[in-house]
This record gives structure tokens, sequence and C-alpha cells, in this order.
């Protein structure tokens, strides 16, 4: 796989997909358990205490990978039918910020479950998208997440 830019982690919305924690935190804790688990032999007797194991092991490896093989929302990760992902394509802009409806209702709907969209947004609007992009790239290499900034 090419080595991801930081614009690659643009959600439409204005998310930034670096800060969420199924990226930023799952995998290591999902890595970290996986070892743990492997130390004490779980690979090879887990399917005889839990009939499900197999299944949770695939699952467990699959989490432990998601920062690299996630699609990210410009790769359709997350809802197929995202109203937000399909206004932005077909207007062809790479962020609702740069929408001539901004904010419309639908972006607005979605913020009531994560505010920091609209504050992103403005924020892009007024120091531009490369700047905007490097203040979310200094948010990562303090370890922050979305759950943090709300």
């Amino acid at each position: 796989m090419e080595e991801r830019k930081p614009l690659d982690y643009l959600c439409y919305c204005g998310l930034y997909c670096k800060l969420c924690s199924a990226i930023a935190i799952t995998p290591k804790l999902a890595d970290s358990l996986k070892k743990s688990m492997q130390e004490d032999g779980w690979e090879h007797y887990g399917s005889y205490v839990y009939e499900e194991f197999k299944a949770f092991w695939e699952v467990l490896q699959k989490m432990s990978q998601v920062d690299k093989t996630s699609t990210l929302c410009r790769g359709d990760c997350g809802d197929p039918d995202c109203k937000i992902r399909i206004c932005a394509r077909s207007k062809q802009i790479d962020v609702c910020a740069f929408c001539d409806e901004f904010p419309c209702p639908v972006l607005e709907k979605f913020a009531g479950g994560y505010q920091v969209v609209l504050t992103n947004n403005y924020r892009i609007r007024e120091v531009g998208l490369d700047k905007w992009l490097q203040e979310q790239e200094a948010l990562v290499a303090k370890g922050l997440t979305h759950r943090d900034l709300a």
C-alpha cells in the first residue's frame, strides 16, 4: 500500500480519520491484547475454551491492522449511503467547508453527534486546508483523538 498523505485522512464532513479512535487507539489495544494472549498460548487452545474463538481471533487480527487496512472515508469506509460523502463527491469538493451551501441541514444534523465537524469546517474556511491539515497532524502527534477534543 502506498503511503498515505494527510489529505487522505480528511473525511468529507470535516472529521480527521487519524483522530478517530478506530484508527488511533483500537489497533494498538487489539495488537496488545493479541500479543498478550499469544504469550499465554490462546491461539493454540482458545477454541477448546470458546466455540467462537477462531472468529474472535480473526476479528482481533483485523482490528489490530485497521489503521493500515482501512479504506478511510475517501475509499468508502463507513456508511455506504453517507449523504455527506455522496453530496461532496457529486460537487467534487474535498470537504463541506468548500460548499456554497455550507452549513447545510444534512451536515448540521450529523454535527448533532459530532460537534467538531462544524468547528473543523469553520476552521478550514478560516485558515485554509493545508494549514488545518498541519494542525490536525499536530494533534495526532500529541496522541489526541476526537474523544479528547469533544
